[in-house]
């Protein structure tokens, strides 16, 4: 992760099915660097060129993760599409993470 509080990646913002996702961590740690992976690996397979992940570490922008009232990480939130989701953890759980993006339709 870089310097800069608010690391974006991704792809194409603006897109009819464009997925806004914000990953809170802590650090680079090795729950902050899975996370990160999972969440990479996950948006190039099932959201290719529709995603935009803002990454934010909280220890260097704790207010970001007060407004977004993150009290654990990694935190997973699902800004767009609405509804809003978070999913806590490392994001190893693929099939709960893809059920909880709406990106699989049976049961996690």
């Amino acid at each position: 992760m870089s310097q800069n509080p608010r690391t974006k990646l991704g792809r194409k913002k603006g897109t009819r099915d464009h997925y806004l996702l914000r990953l809170f961590v802590v650090g680079l740690g090795p729950n902050s660097k899975l996370a990160l992976s999972n969440l990479q690996s996950l948006c190039c397979e099932h959201l290719e060129g529709r995603y935009t992940i803002e990454v934010i570490d909280v220890v260097k922008n704790y207010q970001a993760a007060a407004r977004d009232n993150i009290l654990i990480t990694p935190a997973l939130v699902l800004v767009t599409p609405l509804p809003r989701v978070v999913v806590l953890g490392n994001l190893s759980d693929r099939q709960r993470v893809l059920f909880a993006l709406r990106l699989s339709g049976g049961d996690p």
